[in-house]
């Protein structure tokens, strides 16, 4: 488990839970890919582990997954340096996927690209750039 407020797993019940949100990241290289994981990890529970995003030599873009649990708006936030722009797409509860976009606004110079609203999950789609 990546981070300080991380418990020792993560919890088997987060897949149900409204403040799940899926964070799928891409256009960008392994290592700003790892920046922002890492970044996330240091302030909400993940299933990524110490996973480290590694770069494909194939055709196809390289694109990197994880789930964060997002069950508060952490107080303190630090900038995060980037070597370029990551494109972030998130999924999830609105009020959950709210919160993590907050999250990254004090981090980050974020652009919001887009946003599907559907019933009851919204999809938000940020470019990161460097604070």
């Amino acid at each position: 488990m990546n981070g300080t407020s991380a418990s020792t797993a993560f919890p088997a019940e987060a897949s149900s839970s409204r403040d799940l949100v899926e964070v799928m990241l891409g256009d960008c290289s392994a290592p700003d890919a790892d920046a922002v994981f890492h970044f996330l990890g240091d302030h909400f529970d993940s299933d990524r582990g110490e996973a480290v995003p590694h770069g494909n030599e194939g055709p196809r873009p390289a694109a990197w997954t994880g789930h964060f649990l997002v069950e508060h708006s952490p107080a303190d936030v630090s900038g995060v340096v980037l070597a370029g722009t990551v494109t972030a797409d998130l999924q999830g509860c609105p009020v959950a996927v709210e919160r993590l976009c907050r999250t990254l606004d004090a981090a980050f110079t974020v652009d919001r690209v887009g946003k599907v609203a559907g019933d009851q999950e919204v999809e938000v789609q940020l470019h990161l750039n460097n604070p």
